[in-house]
């Protein structure tokens, strides 16, 4: 797989679909990735995991909890086990509206499934989710995946530095350093340090870091926002540097 070099790829799209089009249905699941199609996304952002038998999976967080009610690790558990949990029920209690019977047999996807649902067509930005200090397995994994499936329309952005420079010392595309303020993220991960220790060639601050400051931060490195999902917000940023948005809510920018 060629490594590509510069910031962004060409023709990237300026609106991003958050783990699909998670107001439609259950974040990073397949029908997530089907309804952002269907609204027009042209990139995915959505969340990689390495669980306990050595699969990749799409899901955000590390614990099960909020998703599926059941506190265990996602990591330490076999992909048969997690391919037994609905994930899809608990959109019940954020989009009521939006919600259908058939979203409680939405499961876990693994990364395959993931890609071949979305297509080859689409941009994706793939998070790595890693909160250990062993990232080999985790973007090895990864590299033969995409490989695999001929992609070459993504960047990987990641919270975590070690995971950031695991992917750059085996040759692997752009990166996004990932920070925040929220407190759910470790205090050393809130500002800039992930950016500063993986030499990362883009920017992701969360809208709330962006709009404290000044120039949204902007500057030589492409920057990327998340989540914003009011059209007023995502025009003020767009039209004042940054290069896209992340959102819930894809199908109010497309056609």
């Amino acid at each position: 797989m060629k490594k590509d070099n510069t910031p962004l790829l060409a023709q990237w799209p300026s609106i991003i679909a958050h783990r699909g089009a998670s107001s439609l249905a259950p974040e990073n699941t397949l029908a997530a990735f089907v309804a952002a199609r269907q609204a027009g996304a042209r990139a995915i952002e959505l969340d990689v995991h390495l669980c306990a038998s050595g699969d990749l999976v799409v899901i955000h967080d590390h614990w099960l909890d909020r998703l599926c009610a059941l506190h265990r690790r996602v990591e330490e558990m076999k992909m048969r086990e997690l391919s037994l949990l609905d994930v899809g029920s608990h959109f019940k209690n954020i989009y009521p509206q939006a919600y259908t019977e058939s979203f409680s047999r939405e499961r876990i996807p693994t990364l395959d499934q993931a890609l071949e649902t979305i297509g080859n067509d689409i941009f994706l930005d793939i998070e790595l989710k890693l909160d250990s200090l062993s990232p080999l397995p985790l973007v090895h994994a990864l590299k033969k995946c995409l490989s695999r499936h001929n992609r070459s329309r993504y960047i990987v952005s990641s919270f975590n530095p070690l995971a950031l420079l695991a992917w750059k010392g085996i040759g692997g595309h752009t990166t996004a350093a990932i920070y925040c303020p929220e407190l759910s993220v470790p205090f050393y991960m809130r500002h800039k340090e992930c950016l500063y220790l993986s030499g990362a060639d883009i920017k992701k601050p969360s809208l709330e870091t962006a709009l404290a400051s000044p120039g949204f931060e902007t500057g030589k490195k492409p920057v990327l926002v998340w989540t914003v999902d009011t059209p007023s917000t995502a025009k003020l940023l767009l039209e004042g540097g940054v290069s896209a948005i992340i959102t819930n809510r894809i199908q109010d920018w497309q056609s």
